[in-house]
C-alpha cells in the first residue's frame, strides 16, 4: 500500500524494488525469483536464461539448452557460492558448483565438461589458477598447479597406461626438471624437457615398480657412474636461466593464450621494406632492385630541384 500511494503523488520518483519476489519475468525472455535491492539482484535467487525452441536449435549440432544459475548474487553480479547448471529438456545437468566473484568463477569450484573432463580446485576470472585436480576421459589425472588455464609449475600427471610424470610443466606442457617412470618396462628417466620432449634425461632400470611378468627387451645397463647428481647437474646448468625467469602478470598470460590460439589464423612475418637507408635484413634472401644502395654509397648523384 504504500508502493501505490508513494507512486501516486510522487508519478516522476522511480519506484526501488527490495525484498523478494515469487517470479520476475524478463522481456527478452528468461526469468529471476529471488531477493532484490534498488532493483538489483541481491542475496540468494534462481536465474533462468529464455527458453530456447526447436527452430533455434535447427543449425546446432549440440545445443547448449537453457541455463539456470543458483546462488548468492551482490548488485547484478554472482557472487557467493552458487551452482550454474544446463537444461536440456527434462535433463539438468551440473556444469559448476563453487565460488563466484564479480559475475566470475572465482575461489574453490568443481567444473564439468562437455568432453567427460572434470576439474576441482582454484579458479581465478573464469579460469583455472593454483591448486587443483583434473580427471580426464581418457583415464588420466593430474594433480598440480595450473595458472590462466594451463598446467603451469610443479604437479603429478597419472596416464591410463599407468606411466607417471612428476616434475615441472610450462603452458600446459612438461617443461623443466622432472622424472618419468615406466612402469611396465620398469625404466626410470631423469632429466629436462621442453614442450613435452626429453632434452637431457638419464634412464635407469628399477626392477620392482616393474608391471609386467618378463624382462624389458631393451634393458639398461647398470649405472656404474661415481657421482652421477653432479653429473646431472652439470649437464641442467644450461637449462636453469629458463626456470628463474621472472612470472608474467595475470593479464599478460591471458593476452598470451589469444594469441597463440589465433596464431593458426595469420602468420607473422618480417618487414623487408625499410625507410632508412641502412639495411636492417641483409640475410633476408631479397634483391633490392631500387638504387638506394647505390645513392647511399654516394655513387650515382641525385638532381635536386
Amino acid at each position: 500500500m504504500g508502493t501505490c500511494l508513494e507512486r501516486y503523488f510522487c508519478p516522476n520518483k522511480p519506484v526501488c524494488s527490495t525484498g523478494r519476489r515469487s517470479t520476475f519475468y524478463f522481456p527478452g525472455g528468461g526469468s529471476y525469483t529471488g531477493y532484490w535491492k534498488c532493483n538489483q539482484h541481491q542475496g540468494w535467487g534462481v536465474k533462468k536464461t529464455a527458453k530456447r525452441t526447436a527452430k533455434y536449435f535447427s543449425d546446432k549440432k549440440k545445443p547448449d539448452g537453457q541455463l539456470v544459475y543458483e546462488g548468492h548474487w551482490v548488485m547484478n553480479k554472482r557472487q557467493g557460492i552458487g551452482s550454474m547448471l544446463r537444461k536440456r529438456g527434462a535433463e539438468l545437468q551440473l556444469i559448476y558448483a563453487g565460488l563466484w566473484f564479480d559475475d566470475m568463477k572465482c575461489g574453490e569450484g568443481k567444473q564439468f565438461y562437455p568432453d567427460g573432463c572434470v576439474y576441482f580446485g582454484e579458479w581465478l576470472r573464469n579460469r583455472r589458477h593454483g591448486l587443483g585436480i583434473q580427471w580426464y576421459a581418457d583415464g588420466g589425472i593430474y594433480v598440480g598447479e595450473w595458472e590462466t588455464g594451463f598446467r603451469h609449475g610443479l604437479g603429478v600427471l597419472f596416464y591410463a597406461n599407468g606411466n607417471r610424470y612428476e616434475g615441472h610443466f610450462a603452458r600446459g606442457y612438461k617443461n623443466g626438471e622432472g622424472v618419468f617412470y615406466h612402469m611396465h618396462t620398469g625404466q626410470i628417466q631423469k632429466g629436462m624437457w621442453e614442450n613435452d620432449n626429453a632434452k637431457t634425461s638419464l634412464m635407469q632400470d628399477e626392477v620392482l615398480i616393474r608391471r609386467n611378468d618378463k624382462v624389458t627387451p631393451y634393458p639398461i645397463t647398470q649405472n656404474y657412474l661415481k657421482y652421477p647428481n653432479e653429473i646431472m647437474r652439470e649437464l641442467f646448468q644450461r637449462y636453469k636461466p629458463f626456470g628463474d625467469k621472472p612470472h608474467r602478470r595475470f593479464n599478460d598470460k591471458v593476452s598470451l593464450e589469444f594469441i597463440h590460439h589465433r596464431r593458426q589464423y595469420a602468420s607473422f612475418e618480417e618487414r623487408i621494406a625499410s625507410p632508412t637507408m641502412v639495411d636492417l635484413y641483409p640475410d633476408s634472401g631479397f634483391v633490392c632492385t631500387c638504387d638506394c644502395a647505390q645513392i647511399a654509397r654516394g655513387d650515382t648523384k641525385v638532381s635536386q630541384t
